[in-house]
């Protein structure tokens, strides 16, 4: 029997990562979980710096304190350090993903094991993790479901 190798969080993690900002409306965000098929994003400022996190719960959550903000159509593509902007920041909607986002973050570094990646989430109690690098700047996001797909792919055969 050979022994398992245990791949690093670098080799499961999604590298080009969808972000929204604080003025993002929560329509937007809505959408953009919807179409891209992910169940939430970081948080990132006008120069690009992580300041939370949001999750389609988040959206939904009908006891969530909304103000009276109005938010923006826009969100960003981050991948290999660079940031694309999408959508149109003149566009208001009703609610900013500042009014339910989670202002807290759970890193992790690229060069941790997904086994630590895990025990980060279930202690947690999270579904993703933000991967950063020494600087603490974004270069992926890993979620459960990247974590199963490197226990499945490293199985023996």
């Amino acid at each position: 029997m050979r022994p398992l190798q245990v791949p690093l969080v670098s080799d499961v993690m999604t590298q080009k990562v969808f972000a929204v900002g604080p003025d993002t409306s929560l329509e937007t965000a809505a959408r953009l979980f919807a179409q891209k098929r992910v169940s939430g994003a970081p948080v990132v400022n006008a120069s690009g710096e992580v300041v939370g996190v949001v999750s389609a719960s988040d959206l939904i959550d009908p006891d969530r304190d909304r103000g009276a903000g109005v938010g923006n159509a826009h969100y960003y593509s981050l991948e290999n350090g660079h940031a694309l902007e999408f959508g149109d920041p003149t566009v208001g909607r009703d609610g900013t993903v500042r009014e339910v986002m989670t202002p807290s973050v759970l890193r992790i570094g690229p060069d941790q094991s997904i086994v630590e990646a895990g025990r980060v989430m279930v202690s947690k109690a999270v579904h993703r993790l933000l991967v950063t690098d020494d600087k603490h700047v974004l270069v992926g996001i890993v979620s459960v479901m990247d974590l199963v797909r490197g226990f499945v792919e490293t199985e023996p055969q």
